[in-house]
């Protein structure tokens, strides 16, 4: 299983003056986020996340959307991920979403090592 960003990770997204970080809340609790990074025509999903608890009632779809909807505004018209071939659940969301598998990249991840397969989703 892939692990979620640390605080370093977001430090940096947010001094990048092309990248979008989402956050989802239920009753004003945090329950996930997501980023978004986009140059010229693309964009990329770097990282997604929903509290487990949270999951499968629709936070996930809401991030994929508000997402697209701000990489598209800055002129993106693709986004582009890499997912652990075994993580079931986010290559459900990520096909529901319009996403489809272009290619692997082997030996993607670490812990364990593990093929990424490369989704695409035309926006």
């Amino acid at each position: 299983m892939s692990e979620p960003w640390h605080e370093a990770d977001f430090l940096s997204a947010e001094k990048n003056e092309f990248a979008v970080i989402l956050e989802a809340v239920s009753d004003g609790d945090p329950v996930g986020y997501a980023v978004g990074y986009f140059a010229a025509d693309e964009s990329e999903l770097p990282s997604i996340a929903v509290s487990p608890d949270c999951r499968r009632l629709g936070a996930g779809d809401a991030l994929l959307s508000a997402l697209f909807d701000e990489v598209r505004s800055h002129g993106a018209a693709k986004m582009f991920l890499e997912v652990r071939e075994s993580n079931d659940a986010a290559i459900s969301l990520y096909e529901k979403n319009g996403f489809i598998t272009a290619g692997t990249r082997k030996h993607f991840y670490d812990n364990p090592t593990e093929d990424a397969l490369v989704m695409i989703k035309l926006l």
